[in-house]
């Protein structure tokens, strides 16, 4: 995957249903098509447009595919933790099968997967499904810097056990002798996870994983004890996409401080930019951070201390082109 691909934008939404046949959406006719998205917290008000995905979901029944909405139960305390009480946020945020006009599915079981050396527990729907189109809001976020099509797949294509292994990789490990307890992790850690006085100390219910005391630890005294959160999360996307015909769209706009996981994800950041498509993962989350830096350059790494870039440099690791032609529609 070296070539340059085709992104495809538009200022408004209702250009991508048609903008989805430049990019071979006619190959998912006849096909169980499982569409990913993110339903939103409760509480938080910047996910996903309901009515836009309602869009694409006729699109592709307009072309003869049959499509499921599909999230998965995350690995924190609250109601998306279980399938019977996420699908009700679902439906309370819009996305219900009556107006939608499809099946609404939360995915819980998994079958492991390897990548690379890895072992990933894929969720058994996106396991099962050879079509998939993914939809994306591109927002900040605390850990990773930012959150669209690799996120969307990398850490909500997988099981909530699988979640918390993949935050797990990421946990900093002390190396003693090198740490002269300045305290510059400490400071860094947005979930004040780390004390340090006269020795160094990690909350580990408080540590998410994210890595930016490893990033300020001027002595090296922190690493990561497995990887950090950009290559786990691009290894577990592409154990999701193995041996599949993949769509993604992005939608940047309402673009939040933090994710839509977060019930209190905002202020709004960056005014809206508009809608991508494209058959490229890596493409199109470039395209989109790079359409927020020509509005506010350097956004996320500024407001969130995270290069969001390192994203896309992980997948490139992993053999996925970034480069892109932009096409306006």
């Amino acid at each position: 995957m070296t070539n340059s691909s085709e992104v495809y934008f538009s200022k408004q939404p209702e250009s991508i249903p048609d903008v989805l046949d430049r990019i071979n959406v006619s190959d998912f006719s006849s096909k169980k098509v499982l569409v990913k998205l993110h339903v939103g917290e409760p509480g938080n008000k910047f996910f996903i447009s309901p009515s836009f995905v309602k869009s694409i979901v006729d699109k592709l029944k307009h072309v003869g595919a049959m499509p499921f909405l599909f999230d998965t139960t995350v690995a924190y305390p609250g109601p998306r933790s279980k399938p019977r009480t996420h699908k009700k946020v679902a439906v309370k945020h819009g996305f219900g099968p009556g107006v939608m006009g499809c099946e609404v599915v939360i995915g819980e079981k998994g079958v492991k997967v390897v990548e690379s050396g890895y072992t990933f527990e894929v969720a058994r729907e996106v396991y099962e499904s050879t079509h998939i189109v993914v939809v994306s809001h591109i927002k900040g976020h605390i850990q990773s810097g930012f959150g669209g099509a690799i996120k969307n797949l990398g850490m909500g294509g997988v099981t909530r056990e699988d979640k918390q292994r993949i935050h797990l990789m990421c946990v900093p490990v002390l190396s003693p002798e090198l740490c002269d307890l300045c305290g510059d992790c400490a400071r860094a850690c947005p979930f004040d996870a780390i004390k340090v006085g006269d020795d160094w100390r990690r909350n580990k219910s408080a540590c998410m994983g994210c890595g930016k005391c490893v990033d300020v630890c001027a002595r090296g005294a922190l690493v990561y004890r497995v990887m950090d959160m950009h290559k786990a999360l691009a290894l577990s996307a592409k154990a999701c996409i193995q041996g599949k015909r993949v769509l993604y769209i992005n939608a940047v706009v309402n673009i939040a401080r933090n994710c839509d996981c977060d019930p209190n994800a905002g202020p709004v950041i960056c005014p809206d930019v508009g809608y991508l498509a494209s058959n490229s993962m890596a493409a199109i989350d470039r395209a989109s951070l790079d359409l927020v830096d020509e509005v506010k350059p350097g956004l996320f790494k500024k407001v969130l201390g995270v290069d969001p870039l390192r994203q896309i440099r992980s997948m490139e690791e992993l053999g996925f082109s970034s480069e892109y032609e932009l096409k306006k529609v």
